[in-house]
Order: structure tokens, then C-alpha cells, then sequence
């Protein structure tokens, strides 16, 4: 259907367990024969897209840390589905992970499940990295969907699971690999893109926010990534929502209210877009942000704004994504 120009809709995982493949205490929870049973049970459902590793360290390989409050609760969980919190170790390379949680202002009360004389472990300063990788069953994993010819997506993996699955990937010459949502250190894309692969990052607000100054935008990171883009394959790039998770969508750029975006506009494809309604509420991206999935086309227009110069060349790549994705897994399959 894809080829056909249908809109074409591949489907993903993404849990911290995947076939029962927990760890606890260090014993993993499933075997070969377990991963070997749900890759073919997954891949008979028609998924085509895998995420080894997610919020919890499991079978396969050590999560990548989530910071703040939410990292609070993701390693308590930790604690109670592996029987340890996060370990960590100084990094030895440019990737890093996330930031690890330090304070639990404002998450007292998750406290509250660990049992009696259980603490939070209070982690060094400076950049740490979990000191879990690629175990040998994921790196079961990582080769079973290559022989079925399905996408592994890096995003979560910690920066060693990352390094490692990269290498078998590198190995094999295998374009099957993505970067989906920006949970991955973006030092990695270089790799990605080196392979053959594809770089989304998550739809978030296009330009630093006020708040949060120190914090790139869509568009800067847009820029890092395309930077590193490989001449040997067509050139495309994505978002992802990730709409079910914790994040937070964008808010109106910054300057929204000097220089907005002018309803109706004009997609890349020439379709005229005015403002959605919804009974008698009408949605405004330059004062609403993406308040809906609605709203996607109008954020993405606003990146011909945001980009400035640029904005034509955001534009085509962002036009040219699903094809490069196509062209991944056409790779991928072969």
C-alpha cells in the first residue's frame, strides 16, 4: 500500500518487558526459547518496530534514566521490578544519559511503596551513565529481528545497551534502526544515519522554551541531526508525539504573538488549512500550542516560522520523512 502512496501504518512496541524478559536480582526471567516465541507471535500480529529496553532495566539491557520527579517513580519502579535501583558509573564517552533524579521534591509521597529502611541512592555529580548494557539475550534480541527483518529502535536503551546493539547492527551492515522520539544521546544519530537509518525527534516545543532557556528546540536539534546525515541514502526526517506518555506537547513558539502563523495556510502539499473547530471552540497553535492531534499540521507549518532562513529546508525534509523511513525498512527487509 505504501508504495501506492496509501498512507501506510507500521506497528511498534514499546514496554519494559517484552516476552517476560524481566530481571530480578540479576536472574533474568525468560530464555532464547521465550524471545524466539514472541518475536514470531509479534511478527504474525504484523509489528514490525522494537523497543528492547524502556523505562526499567530488563533481560536484554540496561533503560536510560528518566530525571526529575518522573525519574523519581521510574526508579522506584526499578527497584521493585529488578530488586535494585539504577547503577551507575561515570561516562566513558561524548553519550551520556539522562540526568539522574537527586531530589524527590514534590514526590515524597512515592516513598511511601518502598518497604521499611528502603532509600533512594544518592548518585554522584556529573555526567553518569547506567552501568547496565547489552546483555548476551539481548543481543539475542537484537539479531532475531534483524532475521525477521523488523526496525530496532534505540530510543530507551541506556548508552552501553545503545553502543552495543549499534555494533551488531554495524556488524551486519543492517539499515533496520532508529532514534523515534529523542530518547536517545544524539551523538548516536551519526551511527544511525551511517546505517542506512532514521532519526525522529519528539514533537516538542520548536524553539527554547522561557522556562527552560538551557533546553534546545525542535528546530536546533533538527539542525545537530541533519548535520550528521549520511550522503549515501536519501535524506528525511520525523517526529514523534508520543502523545501516551508523560510528555508534554509544544507550546506556542516563542514569539508567536509578533510573528505568528498566518490562518489559513498553505501545507507543503498545497492543501489550504484554516483553524480547527471543535463546536464552539476554535484552536490557535500560536496561542493553544498543539492542543490536539489536530494540530500537528499547523506545528509543523510553524516550522517554516521557527526556522527562519531555514525554513524551506525543514520543510522538505520533514516532507521527504515517510519515504525515508520507507526506504530504511525496504532495506531493512532485503
Amino acid at each position: 500500500m505504501a508504495a501506492d502512496g496509501k498512507l501506510a501504518v507500521t506497528l511498534g512496541v514499546e514496554v519494559s518487558e517484552p516476552f517476560g524478559c524481566s530481571v530480578r536480582n540479576g536472574i533474568p526471567q525468560c530464555t532464547e526459547d521465550d524471545i524466539d516465541r514472541g518475536l514470531d507471535e509479534l511478527y504474525d500480529l504484523g509489528v514490525r518496530q522494537m523497543i528492547v529496553t524502556h523505562k526499567f532495566d530488563n533481560a536484554l539491557g540496561g533503560a536510560r534514566f528518566d530525571g526529575g520527579v518522573t525519574g523519581v517513580a521510574v526508579n522506584i519502579g526499578n527497584y521493585l521490578g529488578t530488586g535494585e535501583f539504577w547503577q551507575s558509573e561515570s561516562c566513558t564517552g561524548v553519550a551520556e544519559d539522562n540526568v539522574l533524579p537527586t531530589k524527590v521534591d514534590g514526590a515524597q509521597n512515592l516513598l511511601a511503596v518502598l518497604p521499611p529502611g528502603v532509600t533512594l541512592p544518592v548518585y554522584p555529580a556529573g555526567p553518569q551513565c547506567n552501568s547496565h548494557g547489552l546483555t548476551d539475550l539481548g543481543a539475542y534480541m537484537i539479531r532475531g529481528l534483524m532475521d525477521l527483518g523488523m526496525i530496532v529502535d534505540i530510543d530507551h536503551m541506556s548508552v552501553k545497551t545503545a553502543e552495543a546493539a549499534l555494533d551488531i547492527l554495524e556488524a551486519a551492515n543492517y539499515s533496520g534502526v532508529v532514534s523515534s522520539h529523542s530518547w536517545s544521546d544524539p551523538s548516536l544519530y551519526k551511527r544511525i544515519y551511517a546505517l542506512g537509518g532514521f532519526v525522529a525527534l519528539y514533537a516538542g516545543q520548536l524553539d527554547a522554551s522561557d522556562e527552560k532557556p538551557e533546553e534546545r528546540g525542535f528546530i536546533d536539534q533538527w539542525r545537530d541531526a541533519r548535520a550528521m546525515r549520511s550522503e549515501n541514502y536519501y535524506f528525511g526526517f520525523g517526529y514523534g508525539a508520543d502523545t501516551n506518555g508523560f510528555g508534554p506537547q509544544a507550546a506556542p513558539r516563542g514569539d508567536a504573538a509578533e510573528n505568528p502563523l498566518q490562518y489559513p495556510y498553505t501545507a507543503f502539499d498545497g492543501t489550504v488549512m484554516d483553524q480547527q473547530r471543535a463546536g464552539t471552540r476554535i484552536f490557535d497553535v500560536n496561542t493553544d500550542g498543539v492542543a490536539q492531534y489536530g494540530m500537528i499540521p499547523d506545528w509543523i507549518a510553524d516550522m517554516r516560522i521557527a526556522a527562519g532562513a531555514d525554513g524551506d529546508t525543514i520543510i522538505e525534509d520533514m516532507s521527504r520523512g515517510a519515504e525515508a523511513y520507507l526506504q530504511m525498512w525496504e532495506r531493512a527487509r532485503n
